[in-house]
């Protein structure tokens, strides 16, 4: 029986099972098709475009007239999701809800949270740090951003029901359209319904659920629909991302020890995240719809067409980042796609870089040689990104 080749690999490369196909994985998978069939087709999830070069990726992502986000960015296609503004819009529409968006998640308006972030991340510390070991996924990296988002950008203050959330939004970061996902986005939209028909019924107090329910874009009122959907994917961008980006850092060091020292200095959020980003993106793929003809690479495209715009890849292209599969720690940090492009660059950047910061401060303040059982193989969730079904770590308590 021959070995499958790079475009038989790409016909059936499916996203939330990719070690299906080729026996030494995700990422050798999407090396392959990069190098020789950048831009195929594969029938997975309905069919769609897989691209997997950074230019072209970067392309995609820039060019919002041509690679529509208005039919949602999931693949496949869920139409018993709601619209989720202003991720699924184009321009000028989703520039109206970025610029309604925007003020709540600059730099300068989540550096006060620091605080709290603290505060809440030494609270879940304080649970396990004398233990020597706990699953960290479920003790600190999801429900700390849950609780964040909650108390600082949608003062909400519901510890059970944020991290019942946060275990919801897993699911749906997965296989979207299974009926486990279904289960999980009527809970994320009863939930949100909620904050937004409390925050209608008070008055205007500056704050962004109140800034977006009493809002107008395009010269007209936020619709309650538009309110739902745009605090659904506060919540999906936030959760999500965050807490994958925590856990990840996390296994990388206890693949590396040496890697405490770099992360305990305060500079290292500036000097080393964006390359453990490029080097496994916390967002691996978004899909988009082709509205006109286009030719990527050489293929030609068609309107209506799906295309995955798979950042994973594009951000491991070594015609664009030397050793692309290395974490090098010295590179520049230009061309790096993990937060976006475009119009589309991720909004919450600023706030989840400032959670993984003091939440890896906080942790290492208390514990020290982190390990985990690297005879056990990580379990993880396939999908939009890649979580961590569970992450057993030992530790020292300093």
């Amino acid at each position: 029986m021959r070995e499958p080749n790079a475009a038989d690999v790409a016909a059936t490369f499916a996203h939330y099972e990719p070690y299906g196909v080729v026996p030494d994985g995700w990422m050798a998978q999407l090396r392959r098709v990069r190098e020789s069939c950048p831009v195929v087709h594969s029938d997975a999830c309905g069919g769609f475009w897989l691209v997997s070069r950074h230019d072209d990726v970067a392309t995609i992502l820039r060019t919002p007239a041509v690679f529509s986000s208005a039919d949602g960015i999931t693949i496949p296609h869920n139409p018993g999701a709601p619209v989720m503004p202003p991720i699924d819009q184009d321009p000028p529409l989703q520039t109206e809800f970025r610029q309604l968006l925007n003020p709540y998640f600059t730099a300068a308006a989540v550096r006060p949270y620091a605080a709290v972030i603290a505060t809440l991340a030494r609270q879940l510390i304080d649970r396990f740090a004398d233990r020597g070991e706990c699953e960290l996924t479920s003790a600190f990296a999801r429900p700390l951003p849950a609780l964040v988002l909650g108390r600082s950008i949608l003062d909400v203050e519901d510890p059970d029901a944020l991290t019942e959330l946060q275990s919801r939004v897993l699911v749906i970061s997965g296989q979207n359209t299974s009926e486990e996902a279904a289960g999980a986005w009527r809970f994320l939209r009863e939930y949100v319904t909620a904050i937004a028909a409390a925050a209608r019924n008070r008055p205007a107090d500056g704050g962004l659920v109140s800034a977006l329910v009493h809002g107008r874009v395009a010269g007209r009122r936020v619709t309650e629909l538009e309110q739902v959907g745009t605090l659904m994917i506060i919540f999906l961008g936030g959760l999500g991302t965050t807490a994958d980006a925590i856990s990840t850092i996390v296994v990388r060091l206890t693949d590396d020890p040496a890697l405490e020292a770099r992360l305990r200095d305060p500079a290292w959020v500036d000097r080393d995240l964006n390359e453990l980003f490029r080097h496994e993106s916390p967002v691996q793929w978004v899909g988009r719809t082709v509205t006109r003809p286009v030719e990527l690479s050489g293929v030609l495209l068609s309107p209506c067409d799906r295309v995955m715009a798979h950042i994973g890849s594009a951000n491991q292209d070594d015609a664009v980042f030397e050793d692309g599969g290395t974490l090098d720690y010295s590179r520049g940090q230009t061309r790096n796609l993990c937060f976006g492009l475009g119009p589309h660059y991720c909004i919450g950047a600023p706030l989840g870089k400032l959670i993984i910061r003091v939440a890896l401060a906080e942790l290492l303040d208390r514990v020290t040689r982190l390990q985990r059982d690297k005879s056990v193989r990580l379990n993880r969730r396939d999908g939009l990104s890649r979580p961590f079904r569970e992450l057993r770590v030992t530790f020292e308590a300093r």
